[in-house]
């Protein structure tokens, strides 16, 4: 796939898009993730993904493997695209110099995506290809941008949590593995890169206002690049995966102001349940620890009990005390 640009409030992004090469082998692959480290097996259920649809054009993306026989990643990874140069407006809608610009195509047939895994992918040979693929059905790449590839066996490779509901919070930090460029020379190695702090959140319906992020997405700072599309941010608190990477901020994929926007998965639950159940799989769903609630008001030590009760028991003594006055009173008359 071509790599395009796009804008957000007239900010110029570059699509995330997969990484195009010129052949289907691994031997282009380009550099990671921009400020990462190199990843290692912990990281192995971010997979790699190459896309080969008919009309020749490969595009590799990253993934994430959510059930042995079901990755997460991007759409657009997923589908035949050419995206040009265009412009996201903060609602997600669409502009651009040609009706085709930014427009992202039917998917693939789903043998055409293989999966490869591993922290080096180069010259290994596929661990599996897709059997099935679902799209939310967007037509663009500013919205949407989420899908999942039904693999045609399981996959011996670890796990990722999800996190299907629940918002998104600004502030919250993410850890984002890919097999994109980087600041360096080419690479054949998967990389990651932790606290990335999420600078910007979406509203999760159209109904709701947007003020610079689109519906359904967040938006980190600089770290992700081509060829890291579809990949993984995990929570830093829980390592759930939150969202697949879209776009990128910017013709260069590092500098002040870069706006990285990931498609959040929670908004799409319905959508991935549908995946799980044809994989025959559950989700393994985020633990989140329970938020503190208040304690009820019980007396703590037996002192206060007392005064509790010697408060409480006051009016009726005294009572008792103008009875008994009356009574001898009445004595006194009498005799």
């Amino acid at each position: 796939m071509r790599r395009g640009l796009v804008s957000v409030l007239a900010l110029t992004l570059a699509v995330a898009c997969g990484q195009a090469v010129d052949e289907p082998g691994l031997g282009t692959l380009e550099q990671p993730i921009y400020g990462g480290i190199e990843s290692d097996e912990s990281d192995d259920s971010a997979v790699f993904v190459l896309s080969t649809p008919p009309n020749g054009d490969h595009q590799q993306c990253t993934g994430t493997l959510i059930a042995p026989n079901l990755v997460a990643t991007a759409l657009h990874c997923i589908t035949v695209s050419e995206t040009g140069t265009f412009s996201c407006a903060a609602d997600g809608s669409i502009s651009g110099a040609t009706a085709a610009d930014g427009r992202i195509g039917a998917l693939v047939l789903p043998e055409d995506v293989a999966i490869r895994v591993g922290a080096v992918v180069v010259g290994k040979a596929p661990a599996a290809f897709g059997a099935r693929l679902f799209g939310t059905g967007s037509n663009q790449v500013c919205r949407n941008d989420i899908g999942f590839i039904l693999l045609d066996r399981d996959v011996d490779a670890p796990l990722a949590k999800v996190r299907l509901s629940g918002k998104m919070l600004s502030g919250s930090t993410v850890r984002i593995v890919g097999y994109g460029e980087r600041e360096v020379s080419p690479t054949e190695r998967r990389y990651a890169r932790n606290g990335l702090r999420v600078v910007d959140v979406g509203p999760e319906s159209d109904s709701e206002p947007s003020i610079s992020a689109s519906p359904r997405t967040f938006v980190v700072t600089e770290g992700p690049c081509h060829g890291d599309s579809g990949g993984p941010a995990f929570s830093e608190e829980t390592g759930a995966l939150l969202g697949v990477y879209s776009l990128t901020a910017g013709e260069s994929c590092a500098g002040v102001g870069i706006r990285n926007v990931y498609t959040t998965l929670a908004p799409f639950s319905a959508l991935a349940l549908e995946a799980f159940a044809a994989a025959g799989a559950e989700p393994l769903l985020e633990e989140l620890e329970p938020e503190p609630t208040s304690p009820p008001l019980v007396a703590e030590s037996g002192c206060a009990l007392q005064a509790t009760t010697a408060a409480s028991s006051t009016p009726s003594l005294l009572a008792l005390a103008g009875l008994a006055l009356g009574l001898a009173s009445r004595r006194r008359r009498r005799a």
